[in-house]
Parts: C-alpha cells; structure tokens; sequence
C-alpha cells in the first residue's frame, strides 16, 4: 500500500512539474496576446494632431472655396457655381475636381441647376453638371458597399440612373468637342453597366485625345480594371504601371502604384501585398511627386492620404508620420473611406505610426535617391 501511495505522490509532482510551467507559458502568452489586442492611445495634442471627436470625413483637405460654391449653389445661386467651373478653364483635371463639387451640390437639390439650365440651356457647362449629377445620383442609389450587400431594387435603379446618363453625357461631349469631362463621366457609366474590354478602351481613347494624363480620369479607369469591377489584379497593376511610368515629371500620377496596392489589399487582406519588390521604389517615386507639387495643388491631399497608409503599412514610420502631419483634420479620402468607420480606421494608423516612431527613437526619414518616378 506504502509502495502504491509513493507511486501516486511521484507522480503528482511529475504532473505538477510539467503542468505549472505549461500554465505559466500559457497564461503568459495569454497575457501578452491580450496586449497585443489593447488599443493603443497617444495624446494627439502632444504631437499637434487633430483630435478624433474633431476629424472631417467629408473631404479629403480644406477646401474653403468649393464649400462655400456648393452653399452659394444649395442657395439657389448658380451663377457662382458657373463661375467657378469656368474659372477651372483648361486645367481639365482641375475641371473635373470642381465638378465634383457641384455635382454633389445637384445631387442633394438640383434646383439651382434646373435654374441654370432653363436660363442658359445651351451652355455646355450646365449640361456637363446635369450629366454627371446623374452618374453621382447613380452612385447614392446603389450605396457604398460591396455587391453581396447590395439589394436587387438598388442595383436597379444604379443602372437605370447610368442608363439615363449615358446620353447626357454625350449630349455634352458634342457641346464642347475638346473637354475630355464628359468623356471622363463616361468612365464610371461603363464600369457600372460592364462595358467590354474592347469598348472601354475604345472609351479611354477618347479621353487620352484629350488629356493624357488626366489624374481623375486614370483613377476612375483604375477601378475598371480592378478585380472588382471588369479586371483582375495583374491588369489593375499593369495598367498603374503604364500610367505611372510614363507621367510627365510633375505629375501626381505614380500614385497610382499604391492606389493599385490599397486595391489588391482590401479584396485580399491576407495576401502579403505590401512586400512585393516594386513597394519601396513606388514609394520613393510618390515622395518625390509630392516634393515637386505646390502646396495647394487639389490633388495633394488625396496622394497624401494614400502615401501615410502605404508608408505605415511598409513599416516607414518617419516618413508616415509627417504625411500625417500634413493631412490635418481632413480624413475624407480613400483608404479610411474604404472601411465602415474611417475616423477608427485612420486613427489606427496614426497612432500606431507614432507609436512606431516614438519607440524608434523619433528618427528623421532617411535619406532616399531621387529618381524619375519610372
């Protein structure tokens, strides 16, 4: 009996060696785990950030003139909103940018439009806004989110509204034969009613006759050629590549290497999109775009916006951080538009890049080559 109790006693303490220190790793990694997922916080104000309760997610930078054209217009007053697209005059992206503005004006109250129109119904401005307005509406219609969230009744009136569009459109493209606007509109009509290859590039030769680097346009065509859409991964790239490479040198262009990124990221989250070999150099080709565009350039805050998230993602916090810092309070641009909570997507990425940084020792960005952005 002494022998059996002996026997039962060496082996509880063999058990209890094994066991207490497999506990203690397990609850150990528990632990850090749990620490892992913790939400990480800074004080904004100790860096001159903006605080999260006070970020806009309507825009993706300070624009004081088109909010206060899109008031001047939701007034009842057109002609301001006539003025500033003309003002625009043959920048053609710039055009197209401020359209946008007006366009989200008529889609919410079209009455100062229809003003417009009835005053001056040969004005191909006018009828430029129409058309795009209804592309925009459109849009509003189908919503944001992916297509398996997505009712039969809105995907109804999504193409009934572009079908509608797509002679307006070219109603004023005969209007003003060398504004590649209405040809650019058309971009969107024919992702949405899933044009052929054959007949989106015959569309996409009309606006490169135009303008051949037309940065709304070469955005709005990169969605076309994504896998979501009418294309896959390696055309969306291909394409990217084609545009960034050939780009005039003070183009903003190359950012659509990490437009294509954002893109291939979000469809496959767990694909490791950042680490591909021509990352880094896009990178630095972005960077040095944006050293060479002028402060106030329309297209700024948007590149930059994509620029932090590419940076953050590549683990080159430095360089994150003072896109970060140039951003401001303004989050309303893709990626954070992307997820269904933009203010907690961008602050993730804030926070952690500073984070990040501080624990690097705040290092200055290192130095890079210069290249040409091919």
């Amino acid at each position: 009996m002494n022998v059996l109790i002996d026997i039962a006693g060496a082996g509880a303490l063999v058990y209890a060696a094994v066991t207490i220190p497999r506990n203690a790793r397990k609850a150990r990694a528990a632990r850090a785990e749990a620490k892992a997922k913790a939400p990480v916080n800074i004080d904004p104000a100790q860096y001159g950030l903006v605080p999260a309760a006070q970020l806009d997610a309507r825009s993706a930078g300070p624009d004081p003139e088109a909010d206060a054209v899109a008031a001047a217009a939701l007034a009842g007053d057109w002609r301001q909103a006539a003025a500033y697209l003309a003002g625009a005059g043959r920048d053609w992206d710039l055009r197209w940018y401020r359209l946008g503005t007006l366009t989200q004006a008529a889609a919410e109250d079209d009455t100062w439009l229809k003003a417009w129109r009835t005053e001056y119904p040969g004005d191909p401005s006018a009828a430029l806004v129409h058309a795009d307005a209804l592309v925009v509406l459109a849009g509003k219609v189908r919503g944001a989110k992916q297509a398996k969230h997505t009712t039969a009744e809105q995907f109804e009136g999504f193409h009934r509204l572009l079908a509608e569009a797509l002679p307006a459109c070219r109603e004023a493209a005969r209007m003003a034969p060398e504004d590649p606007c209405p040809w650019v509109a058309q971009l969107t009509i024919a992702r949405g009613l899933g044009w052929s290859h054959d007949d989106f590039g015959a569309l996409w030769a009309e606006v490169a006759a135009r303008d051949p680097y037309h940065f709304g346009a070469h955005v709005s065509a990169l969605q076309y050629w994504c896998a979501k859409w009418r294309g896959s991964h390696e055309l969306m790239y291909a394409f990217a590549e084609q545009a960034a490479a050939s780009a005039p040198w003070d183009s903003l262009l190359p950012v659509l290497r990490l437009y294509a990124l954002m893109e291939h990221a979000f469809r496959d989250p767990k694909a490791p999109v950042y680490n591909q070999p021509f990352v880094q150099p896009a990178l630095d080709a972005v960077l040095d775009a944006v050293e060479r565009t002028p402060a106030g350039h329309h297209r700024l805050p948007l590149v930059r916006h994509l620029l932090a998230d590419t940076l953050f993602q590549t683990k080159r916090y430095a360089e994150a951080v003072e896109q970060f810092r140039a951003v401001g309070g303004h989050i309303g641009s893709v990626p954070w538009t992307y997820s269904g909570n933009p203010v907690k997507a961008f602050v993730f990425a804030r926070t952690n890049t500073f984070v990040s940084w501080e624990k690097a020792g705040r290092p200055a960005p290192a130095p890079r080559g210069h290249g040409t952005g091919s």
